[in-house]
């Protein structure tokens, strides 16, 4: 799946130049020779956002990755933009630090100063924050991580670090309400394309997929089935219960898929990864789906269990 993409990328591109002086909406030039920057919390600190603009220890790292990092000599500086999103999802971004030149950079947040920039000055339950990279080239475009216009930016860069881990465009924090395990499961529950099954499992993902500093105890499993993608689906995802964030492992969700003359190929998922909205009770996990050689490209599903509160 990723050559394709990244042929497709490359076949793209060869057609935008090959336009006579066409006009874009950006600077391709700088699209093109730009950087890549990853973001990950820092461990031991805060991963949910409390209600106490005093409270917390809020601090992550920006860095480059040293394979995908792009052309640095184009690069100026860096900046951190936050973006809040109150509980009527109402989104408000801000640049909260600017002036980064050197990586990796660890940056200690103050939330109460965060917020402010962005205009609030108290934090409600369901309230969240997120923070993506930004930067500015020598040439004076500016990329931004988020925009009202496209939402986040690179969300679909599936590099991996040199740790093993894909390339993350953003950290989040999250004000959350009570999060009650035994709501997250049932039969027939509402999903984008129609409704899925979910049960509660005991196994636990691969070590590789479960973050530094969590443990079994903090995972909640959960295997869900329905017509989703292929038909038949079978996946599983674990809640991570420290931040809410979902493990979505790369897996054959649907065995011997057969789509017409294309052949018959296991679907699978890839590059999964989601969140639990604990105030509303829904789970939404971002992926992609791959049929053999084929992609059907990205999608969202969200699964609403509020009907078992």
């Amino acid at each position: 799946m990723k050559h394709i993409s990244l042929l497709a990328v490359f076949c793209c591109i060869i057609a935008l130049t090959a336009c006579d002086k066409q006009k874009l909406p950006y600077d391709l030039e700088g699209v093109e020779r730009g950087v890549i920057i990853n973001i990950s919390k820092v461990a031991g600190t805060s991963t949910t956002l409390s209600t106490d603009v005093n409270a917390g220890d809020y601090q992550v790292e920006l860095s480059v990755p040293n394979y995908y990092q792009g052309d640095m000599s184009m690069f100026k500086e860096a900046q951190l933009m936050a973006v809040y999103t109150d509980g009527e999802g109402n989104k408000t971004p801000a640049y909260v630090v600017e002036g980064i030149t050197e990586f990796p950079a660890t940056l200690k947040l103050n939330i109460k100063d965060v917020i402010s920039k962005c205009g609030k000055s108290s934090i409600e339950i369901g309230d969240r924050i997120e923070f993506t990279p930004c930067y500015t080239l020598k040439s004076g475009t500016q990329v931004d991580g988020w925009s009202e216009l496209m939402g986040f930016n690179n969300v679909r860069f599936t590099w991996k670090l040199d740790n093993g881990a894909t390339h993350a465009y953003r950290v989040s924090y999250t004000a959350f309400a009570p999060f009650y395990k035994e709501h997250y499961q049932g039969k027939d529950l509402p999903q984008t394309y129609g409704v899925c099954d979910v049960t509660q499992i005991t196994d636990l993902p691969e070590a590789k997929w479960i973050p530094a500093g969590v443990t079994a105890d903090d995972l909640v499993g959960l295997k869900i089935e329905g017509d989703i993608f292929f038909g038949g689906d079978t996946f599983l995802v674990w809640i991570n219960t420290q931040d809410f964030t979902l493990i979505v492992p790369d897996q054959v969700i649907c065995p011997g898929f057969t789509y017409g003359s294309y052949g018959t190929y296991d679907g699978c998922m890839e590059d999964g990864e989601g969140e639990v909205d604990t105030l509303n009770e829904t789970l939404t996990f971002y992926m992609y789906s791959v049929w053999g050689p084929y992609s059907f490209g990205s999608d969202t599903i969200t699964i609403d269990f509020s009907g078992n509160n």
